[in-house]
This record gives C-alpha cells, structure tokens and sequence, in this order.
C-alpha cells in the first residue's frame, strides 16, 4: 500500500505555531519547539534527549511527501488492486487462523472480524510490509522540512510520548514514510488515543502482537461510530429512471426511502428494513456499479478519506466473510484523468459559473456536483462523473 497520513487519525493538534517550509538548517530549531511542547505534555527530557540526539531529516521522506499523482484513479483500477483474488484468500485463510481472538473481540467491540481483516489486508497486505522508515525520524521531518508543522509536529510530539510511556526505541518504532506504523498502519496520535494491551503484557506492540493490533483497530472503529449490524456498504440496483443527480454522497435518506424508490440488492432482493441515512454512490458512472452507504461507511472513512479506499475495504470485508463479488463491471472506457485535465475541467466550468473554488486538479464532491450542472444542461446523464466524451462537450462549449 503506498502510505499516505490519514486525516481522521489526527487527534486533537496542539498550539504548535504553523510556520512556512523550513530550510534545513533550520530543523534544528524546529525540534527546539517540538521539544517544549513535549515537556508540557509531560514526556520525560531523557526520552526527548535520547529521540532526538543526532536526529537529521530524512531526505527520501520529504522527496515521496513532493510527489503528486499526475492521474486520478478510477474506481476499476483501485478496487481491482485493492481486491484481488489472492487477498480474499488470505483474509479468509486469516480469519479462520484468528477466530477466536476475533470472536472474542467482536464481543467486546461489536466490530465484525471481517472488517478487521479487510483493514489489515488493504493496509499492509497482512502484515507483509508495515514500512521501514523510522517513524519518529519521518514525522520529525514533515513537520519541520514541510508546512504542516501543526499537524505533524503533534504527531512528533506523540510519538515521543509513544517511546516514554511504551518503553519502546525509536529503532523499534517503524512505519511507512509518513508514520503510520504496525499492523494496522496507526499514526502516532491514533495510537495514544486508541491502541490497546490486548495481550495483558503491559506494553502496546501493534506490530508484533496481533491481540494489541485487532484490538487497537476495534477500539478505535468504536470510537468513532462502527456498529453491528448493517454493512459498510452493499451493492444495489437502480430502478429504470432513478435520478441519477440523488446518486452523491450529499443525498441522504434512510433505507427504507430508497427501498420506497425501487433500490434493490444486486442479486434482486429487498433492502433491509432500516430508518438508518444512507446515500447512493455511482463511483464509475451511471454505467457501473451502484452502491448504498450505511452509517458504518463514515465509520470507515474515518480510518481514511477516501471514498475508494472505504468502498475497497467495504467490498472486500464482504468477500471476506463469504459474500457476493461486485455484479457490476466497471466500463472498459473508464480511464483516469490527468490533473491538468482536471484542472481544466474546473476551469470551464467556472467560466460557466458551476465551479466556484480553486481549480487544483482534485476530482472531488464539489467538482462532481460542477460536472452533473453541466450534464445536465447538455441533456447528458448527470452522473457527475466525466468522461472523455463529456470532457470533449465541455472543451467545445467553453473555450
């Protein structure tokens, strides 16, 4: 999994000033500051002095953090490395290896085991690779050698009261090249907020331990609203004429409404009977798969922003426990979009008045909401999701 920091495991910042990118001779002073606040939150100054003794920035870090995708990824390309055949295998080879633990955390949490499962495999492909970097060292940099030294200098902070009160080095403190570290991939901040000594040892290692890493993800799923019974999220079937503009994640109506409008399961069953809010999502298009999202999908994205990151972990937790693969293909035509693409896509349709922020090359709600606008004024199927048709429409009406 290429790492990247997560925004809903960000605990609570701290006063750290944000300040500009700083220059490397800098970092220095930087961790001076990080320091302090370390101390008034209580870390030990030999802990401080050990970390941070002979501490430089990583170079590779801050070259990785530099990249940005040129292409947007399309939802056939993520789901299809996201779940693949040999990762339900050994989800499923994983779940029967760790029922009961799971069973018993299921208990405790009200977290279905295959969610586990799926995060862990999505995650770090079940323990495979959890990253090399020292995780101490990658956040230290982001904080000091980018501009997000709020966030990441409380997650440096965080980290060193890790190695305080865990009684761990930073050598044994690995994770990706952003920190996020274990089994579970767990920012620093995450970790003091929700890991868990599953195993009564008397320290948290998700790394090694897989009752501290299931019960950790447990805890913090609960935490921020996972609960029993409805799924993440399923496929369904959209009635002949279904308005595709109530497909967004901005529309939301309980279960039954959709039921009420003809939604079905994709193998042609009712919905369930629920009051729940729930949005339907068309992440390929009006052409590709349909899917209905219950509560327990922001659950899931609070583990990452991503609607195909949460939808992938949705999917495969399904598959997991031995249900249905995705009836639905995604179109063969589905291809990514250039950011340049995208930007001048935001671009016209500003010109139009239906993009009212800064052109950035994301394809995100309030592009999609700008695109359905234009699809449906050329008499387009308002999916809001654009293709290299549509884009062709759009370049010879605004030029």
């Amino acid at each position: 999994m290429f790492p990247s920091p997560k925004l809903v495991l960000l605990a609570a910042t701290t006063a750290l000033v944000t300040a500009p990118a700083l220059a490397q001779s800098d970092f220095q002073s930087c961790l001076q500051n990080i320091r302090s606040e370390a101390a008034r939150q209580g870390v030990p100054t030999a802990t401080i002095d050990s970390a941070f003794r002979g501490l430089t920035p990583d170079a590779k870090v801050i070259d990785l953090d530099g990249r940005q995708p040129e292409f947007s990824q399309t939802y056939g390309r993520y789901i299809g490395n996201a779940v693949t055949p040999d990762r339900i295998a050994r989800g499923q080879q994983k779940l029967q290896q760790y029922r009961s633990l799971l069973r018993e955390i299921e208990r405790e949490y009200g977290v279905a085991p295959q969610y586990l499962m799926a995060f862990w495999g999505v995650e770090t492909n079940y323990g495979s690779f959890m990253g090399d970097f020292s995780a101490l060292r990658s956040v230290a940099t982001l904080a000091c050698m980018t501009k997000r030294q709020a966030f990441f200098g409380n997650e440096t902070v965080q980290a060193l009261r890790i190695l305080a009160n865990n009684h761990m080095t930073t050598q044994q403190m690995k994770g990706s090249w952003a920190g996020a570290m274990g089994n579970m991939q767990f920012m620093p901040s995450t970790f003091t907020k929700w890991a868990v000594d599953r195993d009564g040892n008397g320290r948290i290692d998700i790394w090694n331990s897989m009752p501290d890493a299931f019960a950790s993800a447990a805890n913090f799923l609960r935490g921020v609203g996972f609960k029993p019974g409805l799924p993440a999220a399923e496929e369904v079937i959209l009635p002949q004429g279904f308005p595709l503009d109530q497909a967004d994640t901005t529309v939301e109506k309980p279960v039954r409404a959709w039921a009420a409008m003809g939604v079905k399961r994709a193998g042609g069953g009712a919905l369930p009977t629920s009051d729940e809010p729930s949005q339907i999502i068309l992440p390929a298009g009006w052409r590709g798969p349909a899917f209905i999202l219950y509560p327990n999908f922001k659950a899931v994205m609070n583990w990452n922003r991503s609607t195909l990151y949460a939808l992938s972990v949705a999917i495969l937790a399904q598959q997991i426990a031995g249900g249905p693969t995705v009836m639905q293909s995604a179109p063969a035509d589905d291809a990514p979009l250039a950011r340049d693409t995208i930007v001048d896509i935001q671009t016209r349709l500003a010109k139009l008045g239906f993009y009212t922020d800064e052109a950035d090359g994301l394809l995100g709600p309030k592009t999609r909401s700008a695109v359905r606008l234009f699809q449906k004024q050329a008499g387009l199927p308002a999916d809001g999701h654009p293709t290299p048709d549509m884009v062709a429409r759009l370049q010879r009406t605004v030029r």
